[in-house]
């Protein structure tokens, strides 16, 4: 396993921000908003789309900077499944939004391999 020091760094700017500004944004919100968002969170269909597109993520970005091909595999199909379905279910409401969001998990996928 070898670690390579600009994608560490990398790995942290690209996750650790906006995973640190959603913490902070979610201590600013009201006792109501936080069980609301709590239960979008834990639904079913965004464990799914969200959940599965940010794990993946995670994994295989996670995979390229430990130098672990396996976890890297992995979490590129998982961010896959948590793609297709996202864009699946963005194309029942609206067709361009379902085609947008395939383009990122494509560029997200294109993204992981080049970091």
């Amino acid at each position: 396993m070898n670690v390579d020091t600009d994608r560490l760094v990398s790995f942290f700017i690209l996750w650790g921000t906006p995973a640190a500004f959603s913490i902070i944004e979610y201590f600013n919100l009201s006792k109501t908003e936080k069980q609301e968002a709590i239960r979008d969170l834990t639904s079913l269909k965004s464990i799914i789309t969200t959940g599965f597109i940010l794990i993946g993520g995670v994994m295989a970005s996670l995979g390229r900077v430990l130098s672990l091909l396996p976890l890297h595999i992995i979490g590129t199909f998982i961010l896959v499944i948590g793609g297709i379905a996202g864009a699946i279910e963005a194309w029942k409401t609206e067709k361009k939004r379902g085609i947008i969001i395939l383009a990122f998990i494509v560029s997200m996928i294109a993204f992981t391999f080049v970091i």
